[in-house]
């Protein structure tokens, strides 16, 4: 993938009627052939953010660059972007070829030069086969694929998906997901995605945008995001992550022994001094950073387990520690554990070289 920045937000604002804050001091800057994912829960700002960079909001101030030129105040359709809408808004009264090349007679493309790139916008989709079938009598799927073609053959700089996968069901969803990805690697177009759904974030992303209350609180990998949260929100919102306050109990070699609500914990002394410098400390840990045991170890916590429920391969054990705070673990079903009841007590230690997250109170 390149490097060239493509698309860049800078201190943009956007506010609404009655001072509502829709967007705040959002810097943003997106590189050519990356696919990024603005990501957060409802009303967070991450389809304000699309709706500014498609030109369908103006914003308070701030600017839009699109590969060096100004564009914040130009129309959308002035501008090299193109929507996949959430409801796909196809026209039922066409058929898949006359929707996919509307945009191309909007704009007095030649006919056969019309031809020539709808034929190859289906063929991408893997629709050749039915342009000239009705959208009455296509799949939701195949719809979704309609609506990638009719934003594709106008061949935009960026291409802007909102929440374009929510209407599938999962098993549908999933497939199209890896179909998403495959068609974006190889047209080498710039996507950027709108989604409250992570675990779609995480899988095809290169970079997410992690929104909330109109700002945004990390852009990173998946990975990053995973396993070095910088916040307690997108440590919250990305997967699932126990986190507990910590105080420390001193050095011990070249890190940090942490009391985390009951749990020890030894972590690295320079990431202790960074949480400590920014105040109190969050220890954040995943579900499967955690072991459970029937005795205890000078480096578990008493646990009394509340609930098990089946997660597939394998169980999501909620307990609460003595202090009250719920913990959350996952554990092998065919572990010799595997046989827990909801009362049962036992002892919970974190996994050797668990990556853990310090993160300020």
């Amino acid at each position: 993938m390149a490097t060239e920045a493509l698309l860049s937000l800078s201190g943009v604002n956007k506010v609404f009627a009655n001072d509502w804050i829709g967007l705040a001091n959002i810097d943003l800057t997106i590189a050519q052939g990356e696919f990024v994912s603005l990501l957060g829960p409802s009303g967070c700002g991450k389809t304000t953010t699309l709706r500014v960079i498609a030109g369908f909001e103006m914003p308070t101030s701030g600017s839009v660059r699109l590969g060096g030129r100004e564009i914040t105040y130009l129309r959308p359709f002035d501008r090299p972007v193109n929507t996949v809408f959430q409801d796909y808004a196809i026209f039922p009264h066409m058929d898949v070829s006359e929707n996919v090349g509307f945009g191309l007679s909007i704009r007095k493309v030649p006919a056969a030069e019309q031809r020539r790139r709808i034929l190859s916008a289906l063929e991408l989709v893997g629709l050749a086969d039915k342009a000239q079938s009705r959208v009455q009598a296509l799949s939701g799927g195949q719809r979704q694929r309609v609506a990638l073609a009719r934003a594709i053959v106008c061949e935009p700089q960026v291409l802007l998906l909102d929440e374009p996968l929510s209407a599938l069901d999962a098993h549908l969803r999933e497939q199209m997901q890896v179909e998403l990805k495959s068609l974006q690697s190889r047209l080498g177009t710039t996507f950027v995605m709108v989604t409250h759904d992570q675990t779609e974030a995480l899988s095809i992303s290169d970079r997410i945008a992690v929104m909330n209350k109109a700002r945004i609180e990390q852009v990173a990998s998946p990975a990053e995001l995973y396993d070095n949260p910088a916040t307690k929100f997108v440590a919250s919102f990305i997967g699932t992550m126990n986190l507990l306050p910590a105080i420390s109990l001193g050095a011990e070699g070249g890190s940090i022994r942490l009391d985390a609500n009951g749990l020890p914990a030894l972590v690295p002394a320079d990431a202790a001094a960074s949480a400590q410098a920014k105040g109190a400390m969050t220890l954040g840990v995943r579900p499967e950073d955690l072991l459970l045991a029937e005795d205890s170890t000078p480096d578990s916590a008493p646990l009394t387990i509340t609930s098990i429920v089946f997660h597939g391969r394998s169980l999501r054990v909620h307990g609460d520690l003595q202090s009250g705070r719920e913990i959350v673990l996952d554990i092998p079903r065919e572990s010799e554990r595997s046989g827990l009841l909801a009362g049962q007590r036992a002892h919970v230690r974190l996994r050797p070289g668990a990556a853990c997250s310090l993160l300020p109170a």
